[in-house]
């Protein structure tokens, strides 16, 4: 059961970073991509909690997970509150490939968290 409330805390914590993250990038005028290294602390915390819990794999698994919001869930939430992104060749566009690298960046960053913390 508390792998399972810190996976939805993770959820609620990424879907909160990006809907903060993004008004403030429109509001303040700086790039929405330097909000990046939050969403990797959020991953490698819950990486390591979920481990702590459940196991190594349980964590990367977690980890992974955190991704695959961030990259859709998150994307969106980013777009619809029109996140500053001066880069206009970057979409918002949601393919299998863009989950999959930032799915697996998460998992890897939880896994390094992991074999650092615990």
């Amino acid at each position: 059961m508390e792998i399972f409330f810190i996976i939805i805390l993770g959820f609620t914590a990424v879907a909160l970073f990006d809907a903060i993250g993004a008004v403030l990038s429109r509001i303040l005028n700086f790039n929405y991509a330097m909000l990046m290294i939050g969403s990797i602390i959020i991953y490698a915390t819950v990486a390591v909690f979920t481990a702590k819990y459940g196991g190594i794999i349980i964590g990367i698994i977690a980890g992974f997970l955190m991704g695959v919001f961030d990259v859709t869930v998150g994307l969106k939430i980013s777009e619809k509150l029109k996140a500053n992104i001066p880069d206009k060749s970057l979409t918002f566009s949601i393919d299998i490939k863009t989950v999959l690298a930032v799915s697996v960046f998460a998992a890897i960053v939880g896994g390094i968290a992991i074999v650092l913390i615990l």
